[in-house]
């Protein structure tokens, strides 16, 4: 009892998840009890044991105190020894904590949830919240075309009906819905793509496609950047969600803690690894969206950060097309981000492109007159651009011998 403060926790979490209960409350739960734990284990002993009763005057450090009828709550966490001979709690605020121990206790939760020995918990407990997000949008998707077809009309509830039963052509069907101005009888009335959809249904049951096939088809035509869809695409299938400023700031610390091990991983050379790290600090910033404005941009700010990282590790690699599109994504966000611009620079001058490379570098110095790496990357430019010229005469001189 006395140790149970972090075993305790752990194994009432293991009992809690084989029962299902939601995972908020269980964390929250876990937590209470191992703080319990750790304020009055000695108590508990004292009963469960036999042992020799304290002293009724007797406090803990936390303000929990014990007389001969029982355990009162007391000034939690205010470390006032206090001490009540009816029995009841603190009788200035009704027995609970104050303000001051509202923020020991959030503390506390916070210091619990670090923990390394609590990390593969709290990593379990963010995947379960992200697959209950998702069924519940799917839910929610099935519901609204549901009601969708409901208000269309009796003849584009005629024609959409055959194709319900399979589950690709349902899919197909539910993208009439995305329609801007909200006209889902005009797909479902277009013989055009009422023709295409009895022809895959045709070869579905004649056995000349299969289900995965005809997927993978739309999603290769719908990835295609050449495809007048493939933006629509993109933003629909991009899975956000909006957080409030508590939680913003408990995920961006997250991020920060894997740049924090990608950094390590990059000055140790060990480039597949920190793009590892990278990559997943960067996926948090890509999942998550802010309330207001000033959060988006904490939001953008580190999402520039990762992005550069990524960039920084593929240059390492030696990747310079994917590091050259990583920067310009974060120049999206901020077009005067000085380190986006050397960065795509000394890109482009890895892919030989000079003169692009050279107007990252004008900008910098437009920007930062002062700014000493631009002029050394300009010297470096001018060098090499002439080492490229002399090697592009010299092949040009041996094919024409």
């Amino acid at each position: 009892v006395l140790e149970a403060s972090s075993s305790g926790r752990t194994v009432l979490l293991v009992i809690l998840d084989y029962f299902g209960v939601i995972t908020n409350i269980r964390l929250l739960l876990v937590w209470l009890v191992g703080w319990l734990l750790d304020n009055t284990g000695h108590i508990m002993a004292d009963r469960l044991f036999g042992l020799p009763q304290r002293s009724s005057g007797s406090s803990s450090g936390s303000g929990i105190t014990q007389n001969t009828s029982g355990v009162n709550t007391g000034d939690w966490g205010s470390g006032k020894q206090t001490s009540n001979k009816s029995g009841g709690g603190d009788q200035g605020n009704g027995g609970l904590p104050d303000d001051g121990s509202m923020e020991a206790l959030e503390a506390s939760f916070k210091e619990f949830c670090e923990r390394p020995e609590n990390k593969p918990m709290m990593v379990k407990h963010e995947k379960k919240e992200a697959k209950k997000a998702a069924r519940l949008n799917r839910k929610m998707q099935a519901f609204e075309f549901k009601e969708k077809v409901l208000e269309s009309s009796y003849e584009a509830q005629k024609n959409i009906a055959p194709f319900l039963e399979n589950r690709v052509l349902r899919r197909i069907v539910q993208t009439f819905t995305n329609d801007k101005y909200n006209d889902f009888d005009k797909w479902a009335r277009n013989p055009i793509v009422l023709n295409m959809l009895k022809q895959a249904h045709e070869a579905l049951n004649e056995g000349r496609l299969t289900d995965e096939e005809v997927e993978n088809n739309i999603l290769e035509w719908l990835k295609d950047p050449t495809n007048p869809s493939h933006d629509m695409w993109k933003h629909k299938t991009k899975q956000t969600v909006r957080l409030s400023t508590d939680q913003l700031v408990s995920a961006l610390n997250e991020q920060v803690q894997l740049r924090r091990k990608g950094n390590d991983l990059y000055k140790a050379r060990r480039f597949v690894e920190a793009l590892k790290e990278y990559e997943s600090a960067l996926g948090i910033c890509n999942f998550i969206n802010a309330l207001s404005s000033p959060d988006q941009f904490e939001v953008d700010t580190n999402k520039q950060a990762c992005l550069l990282n990524v960039a920084a590790v593929r240059m390492a690699m030696s990747e310079y097309g994917a590091a050259e599109k990583l920067c310009t994504e974060a120049l999206e966000l901020d077009s005067m981000n000085i380190k986006a611009l050397l960065r795509r620079a000394k890109a482009r001058m890895g892919r030989g492109s000079f003169a692009e490379a050279r107007e990252d570098l004008n900008r910098v110095k437009e920007l930062e007159p002062w700014n000493w790496e631009a002029e050394e990357q300009l010297r470096r430019l001018r060098d090499g651009a002439k080492e490229s010229l002399r090697r592009e005469s010299q092949l040009a001189a041996e094919m024409l011998a």
